[in-house]
């Protein structure tokens, strides 16, 4: 019984397709071919997965969207549908235009709504799209425990004016929201912390006999107070 156990907990931290460690909130993507840290699905118009690296990345790009698609419902409103002045005569394909325009800016304005809010739900609940597909699919929505992702873990520490700009998000832990941490990460992060330690250190004064000699002191003073 405690074979099983342990097989079962092990399959839930590994993926099968890659035998590899599986991070929370991962999945394995069959289009690209590669584990994703928190992915939340593969998005065929940026042609990638969405995770937890670029989540933000997919926000700016869905935001960036919608206010297009809204500058241009508001220029065919403008300079078209509400113009009624003399000067208003437009011929015959610049009218099919405009109403394909305005078909297209309103499909896809209604389309990146809905994706919008889709994150935000993501963002507000801690559950990723397909999470969420999962547990509608076993009706265990309800038994969820997961909380809300910080906006910090998306948009990064950098501050609020970098928020909206399409640069890489600089996280407080990397290994956090990721969920796992290279070995190359460690050992470099081990090095650092080795070479502080070794700085602090030598900064440190010593004790000789009943003084404390600075080892930042001049060497003369400094074998004063060594000599007998």
């Amino acid at each position: 019984l405690s074979f099983l156990v342990c097989l079962t907990l092990l399959s839930k931290k590994y993926f099968s397709q890659c035998q590899t460690f599986k991070p929370p909130f991962s999945h394995h993507c069959r289009i690209c071919n590669r584990c994703v840290s928190r992915m939340d699905h593969h998005c065929p118009w940026m042609n990638n997965c969405i995770g937890a690296g670029n989540l933000k990345h997919f926000i700016l790009f869905l935001i960036y969207t919608w206010l297009t698609c809204g500058y241009a419902m508001l220029l065919l409103g403008w300079n078209y549908f509400f113009c009624a002045t003399e000067n208003c005569t437009f011929g015959t394909v610049v009218i099919q235009l405009a109403r394909v325009m305005t078909f297209l800016s309103v499909g896809a304005f209604l389309f990146i709504s809905s994706m919008l809010m889709n994150v935000f739900y993501g963002l507000m609940t801690g559950i990723g799209t397909i999470d969420r597909l999962k547990k509608k699919a076993l009706d265990t929505m309800l038994e969820s425990d997961e909380g809300p992702i910080p906006l910090k873990d998306v948009f990064g520490i950098a501050g609020y004016h970098t928020w909206l700009l399409p640069i890489d998000p600089v996280f407080e832990d990397y290994d956090r929201v990721m969920g796992y941490s290279t070995p190359q990460r460690l050992l470099r992060e081990q090095m650092m912390m080795n070479s502080n330690n070794v700085t602090a250190n030598a900064s440190a004064p010593i004790p000789v006999g009943g003084d404390v000699v600075d080892q930042h002191m001049p060497n003369d003073v400094t074998k004063d107070l060594l000599s007998p």
